[in-house]
């Protein structure tokens, strides 16, 4: 099928084009880019050195992947971006390579990272992940497959959202969102149930559904601690592999502590 590449665009010799890649008028792919088979670059898009894209991604206009991390400590060491197959990056979206040498941000396959996104240097994105509108992560934020991230939602650097999540547009998102919770908008959200609609969608049996349901209740309404949550699901659920799943994610607390839940006290942090 062979490349199509715009005589306006600036497609550097060093880069790596697979069959089938369209590069538009006026789009720039520096030396050392991979950009996978079938994957198509709209015009006045800028593919960095250091960019590696899978198979049938799609970039618009005026995106920016694999800049220079937005980090004091950069110094100019080598650093990358991985993105997965089938991944959709609309327009002037920013997606930063990682700080430190040989270091690399992740994007996933599947994912669709919506106008004027941004993803911090060291970040990791899973597959199948939505980023609406203006949706922020800061550097080392490391959101699960699946998740959505609502349109002006910003997470501060470090900052996990578990899979599964739906966080509303405009979250100011400080602490660690557990796997399929459902959190609204605003700063600091509460955690206000499950994400069922995103679990049924999704193809959670109903057996598994109700063993994640039993879990939230367990984290939220019963335990007076993370750590007494944990023990309890270990106890009561510990067969189900989608709540071994959020018990990895507490267990592995970054220290930013987690979402608390609106029936209780909505400036609480789990602990």
């Amino acid at each position: 099928m062979g490349t199509s590449i715009d005589k306006y665009s600036r497609v550097d010799s060093g880069a790596e084009l697979g069959d089938g890649v369209v590069v538009g008028a006026f789009a720039i792919v520096e030396g050392g880019v991979v950009i996978g088979e079938g994957s198509k670059i709209h015009p006045q898009a800028v593919i960095r050195r250091g960019t590696k894209m899978g198979k049938g991604c799609e970039v618009h206009s005026g995106a920016v992947l694999g800049g220079e991390p937005q980090d004091t400590k950069f110094k100019g060491e080598e650093s990358f971006l991985e993105i997965g197959d089938n991944t959709v990056v609309r327009e002037h979206a920013t997606l930063h390579r990682a700080s430190g040498e040989g270091c690399v941000t992740r994007v996933g396959s599947g994912c669709m990272l919506m106008a004027g996104t941004h993803v911090g240097h060291n970040g990791k994105v899973g597959d199948r992940v939505v980023m609406a509108n203006l949706a922020t992560l800061g550097g080392f934020v490391e959101v699960g497959e699946n998740a959505f991230v609502g349109g002006m939602a910003g997470a501060h650097q470090f900052v996990r959202i578990g899979a599964y999540v739906m966080a509303g547009g405009g979250s100011v998102i400080l602490e660690d969102i557990p796997p399929y919770m459902m959190v609204t908008g605003g700063y600091r959200p509460p955690v206000c149930g499950l994400n069922r609609i995103g679990l049924m969608r999704a193809g959670f049996s109903e057996e598994a559904r109700k063993a994640i349901h039993k879990a939230y209740r367990i984290l939220y309404r019963e335990a007076e601690s993370t750590q007494e949550a944990v023990a309890l699901m270990k106890e009561r659920l510990g067969g189900s592999a989608e709540v071994q799943k959020l018990v990895a994610f507490l267990e592995a607390g970054t220290g930013r502590g987690f979402a608390s839940c609106r029936r209780r006290d909505c400036g609480e942090t789990r602990s």
